[in-house]
């Protein structure tokens, strides 16, 4: 693979995304039925996790690779897919720890304010908005709070409670926008209807020029307008979130 590729994973237990890791090698994100909770059906060994890793990044004449290509063709040139087998080295380490891990589920956190004025608390990083991690932004959306809440404090001069107002003010929409553009697994890793409602709306962006995974890496938009060019898709996602969901407790259950 070259080091700035993309690779979608197809395979019969599994699906995910290949992406590139600073500053070398790459990251797989692998997503799988609830109904084998512990590895992919089938994968017991780091053997067995190596050789359905290699099945599964090799291309596929698919109508989804197709579309997959066109999605990310902005992120890599000349790709090994385009020439052949796509030769794989695995880090045993990284593959031990995969195999003997628990699954864990990925958290969604909407909150309507950042902070707390009489306890003087500002929460920042996934403390404000845990979102999945198709997207990668969880750091990025981390220094950003934390930058938006040092700005607010400066503008303040010294005023805790407005610099905390003013820091909420900022940050949530922004914390909502990518938080919602990350619930985007539900969709394309979700039932064939899924597929077919949301890889349109991805494709009909990338026409535009406004690749999803590529404009959510640049430093001259932000999260919220994205959330805007692809607001569609979102309510998409959402549809499916709200019937794939976990809730955290019973909504019907009193708090004390």
């Amino acid at each position: 693979l070259s080091p700035r590729d993309f690779e979608l994973l197809t395979h019969p237990s599994f699906k995910g995304v290949v992406f590139p890791r600073f500053p070398e090698g790459h990251v797989a994100m692998v997503f799988w039925n609830d109904s084998c909770p512990q590895n992919p059906k089938g994968i017991e060994t780091i053997g067995d996790l190596t050789r359905a890793m290699t099945q599964a990044i090799q291309p596929k004449a698919s109508k989804w690779n197709i579309a997959a290509n066109v999605l990310f063709s902005g992120f890599g040139q000349n790709k090994a897919s385009n020439t052949g087998e796509i030769r794989v080295e695995f880090d045993d380490d990284e593959c031990k720890r995969f195999v003997e891990s628990k699954t864990r589920r990925e958290n969604y956190i909407k909150l309507d304010r950042y902070h707390d004025t009489a306890g003087r608390i500002a929460l920042v990083g996934d403390a404000a908005h845990g979102m999945y991690s198709l997207l990668g932004q969880g750091a990025a959306c981390g220094f950003l709070t934390a930058s938006l809440l040092a700005k607010s404090i400066q503008k303040a001069g010294g005023d805790i409670p407005t610099a905390l107002e003013n820091y909420s003010a900022v940050a949530v929409p922004e914390g909502h926008a990518i938080a919602d553009l990350n619930l985007l697994p539900h969709a394309i890793f979700g039932s064939l209807v899924a597929k077919l409602l949301s890889v349109p709306l991805l494709l009909l962006n990338a026409l535009r020029g406004k690749l999803l995974l590529k404009r959510v890496v640049s430093d001259d938009v932000t999260y919220q307008q994205i959330y805007r060019e692809n607001s569609l898709l979102v309510m998409v996602c959402r549809y499916f979130w709200k019937k794939d969901r976990v809730p955290f407790f019973d909504t019907k259950t009193k708090l004390a």
